[in-house]
């Protein structure tokens, strides 16, 4: 069985089959066969023979998917009906060819092509047990509208459980949003692999449980490198030696805080410990030395002078680059509560000139760097960069309707682009390569969306690259996939409205742990199954 599934989108799902087609002579009609009855296997799996199923199926090729499924239902006693939502006369060739199919088994099939039938529509739908839908697939373009957006009201009025076909109809393949409306389901089927809009939010909770089904799509074709987007799976963490010190796990550096941020610098070296990390400092503004270490006192800390705004000093920076020098700092934070003082922000531009170890960026170090960016290319050691969409957004220059259209691909260039490691941060992060390999991370949770839990996630990467995943982009894929699951262990145990960045670090440890010796959890829990 297929545990790790690339993810494409509406152009490579198009590749994919014209491949399938010209190389291996797989014809547009065998995979509708295996669709199809792909989408039966589950309906039969899940919900009985015993049901009364309703199809509702588009015009197109996915439709063509849906009645298949119908077909197979049909045959195998199951009471069964077909709404075809749209004008059959210009239909796909596949598409009618299953409909006239089902037509001669004697299936009792009804035409909505306008709102007047929409009366004939509810009927059938509080008919029915199950609703199998299949309007619209990989090939919706723009806005879902006039009377199959109403259809589509309908079916998640209706509450009933839905199987969708390929995609939730409604659903942008390429970037997880909703063209105005989309069918909320119970279950999707998926062919071949999954598709962006089954994986990114809210097109992700919108497909509801998902599975995949391979059809008759060879192996090297779906694991091909042409294929670069990836779920983020579990790498396999390195074992802590026995005979280990606090210098085997770590040695990490946080330039971090100023006379009005706490909170930032606090959860950016904390999260390193208890994330498995062995040796954390923090060099921050003399003001705010007592108050950290009146919290955590197994963090060491580095007074620096400060401006008249209460931010790290320019003259800091050869004593920053001193204590990368003489502790041997394996990695360096930078960014979190520095405050926007130009005098600070020219420290951070010239300490990531300067300094020759990774360093991971965020926060009001990205403000930095988005107003000297080249800086980037001219780094000869891995960069880390963690930003929130605004951040990003001032980082490429792009808006945030640019961002939301094409997450992926924007994330992806820009990665490329300033040869850094990149991790888009939201409901689900996208983690992008300078190879530009990108991961797509499952884990985590709304109650997560709160001031501070960036700060966490920056210590969770270094320790993730102190304990041993030394390759940037390993240590960052853990580091954000076990974020998420410290968050969503928080959630379980007090609800996701009281998740908070203190909560997180207490469940990092717990967090790991599962990672470390039941990976099948989180596999189970949180990724597509193969059919």
């Amino acid at each position: 069985m297929r545990k790790f599934f690339k993810i494409i989108n509406s152009l490579e799902a198009r590749i994919l089959d014209e491949i399938a087609q010209s190389k291996y002579g797989l014809s547009p009609e065998i995979l509708m066969e295996d669709a199809g009855s792909a989408v039966y296997e589950v309906a039969r799996r899940f919900f009985g023979l015993d049901k009364k199923y309703l199809v509702v199926a588009g015009t197109g090729n996915n439709g063509g998917d849906a009645l298949v499924a119908g077909r197979r239902l049909y045959s195998s006693g199951s009471d069964v009906k077909v709404a075809v939502i749209g004008d059959v006369s210009k239909g796909s060739v596949l598409m009618k060819t299953n409909l006239e199919r089902l037509i001669k088994l004697g299936v009792e099939t009804t035409v909505i092509d306008g709102d007047d039938k929409l009366g004939e529509f509810r009927k059938l739908v509080d008919w029915a047990d199950i609703l199998i839908v299949g309007i619209f697939g990989t090939g919706l373009r723009g806005e879902v509208r006039d009377y199959r957006r109403n259809v589509i009201e309908a079916i998640n009025i209706s509450k009933k459980h839905v199987i969708s076909v390929d995609l939730p109809s409604g659903v942008n393949p390429d970037n997880g949003r909703i063209e105005g409306v989309a069918v909320k389901s119970t279950i999707t089927v998926t062919f071949g692999l999954p598709k962006i809009g089954n994986i990114l939010h809210p097109g992700g909770y919108y497909s509801g449980k998902l599975y995949v089904s391979r059809l008759s799509y060879p192996p090297e074709l779906l694991d091909s490198g042409d294929f670069n987007t990836e779920l983020n799976y579990p790498i396999e963490i390195p074992e802590r030696v026995k005979w280990g010190h606090k210098g085997s796990f770590g040695k990490y550096l946080a330039v971090a805080g100023s006379r009005y941020y706490y909170g930032a610098p606090y959860y950016a070296t904390q999260s390193f410990l208890s994330s498995g990390g062995g040796y954390a400092r923090l060099a921050t503004v003399k003001s705010i030395v007592p108050v950290l270490a009146s919290r955590s006192s197994e963090i060491v800390y580095h007074p620096l002078d400060e401006t008249g705004e209460g931010s790290i000093a320019y003259s800091s920076l050869g004593v920053i680059l001193e204590l990368v020098n003489s502790y041997g700092i394996d990695i360096l934070a930078v960014g979190p509560g520095l405050s926007t003082d130009q005098e600070t922000l020219n420290l951070v531009v010239d300490l990531l000139q300067e300094v020759r170890i990774p360093v991971i960026v965020n926060g009001d170090g990205l403000t930095a760097i988005a107003r000297q960016i080249e800086v980037l290319k001219n780094r000869k050691a891995p960069t880390i960069l963690t930003p929130h969409p605004g951040e990003f957004s001032r980082l490429s220059n792009l808006s945030l309707k640019e961002i939301e259209e094409n997450p992926i691909g924007v994330a992806r260039d820009f990665a490329k682009e300033f040869n850094c490691y990149l991790v888009l941060k939201g409901s689900r992060s996208i983690i992008s390569f300078p190879n530009g390999r990108v991961f797509i991370n499952v884990t985590g949770n709304p109650g997560m969306a709160k001031a501070g839990m960036g700060d966490v996630l920056v210590g969770v990467i270094a320790a993730m690259y102190g304990i041993g995943l030394r390759e940037p982009g390993s240590a960052l894929r853990m580091a954000v996939l076990a974020h998420g699951l410290a968050g969503d262990l928080v959630a379980e145990e007090v609800g996701e409205d009281g998740v908070t960045p203190d909560l997180v670090i207490t469940y990092l440890p717990k967090a790991l742990n599962i990672l470390r010796k039941d990976k099948d959890y989180v596999l189970r829990k949180y990724f597509p199954e193969e059919l």
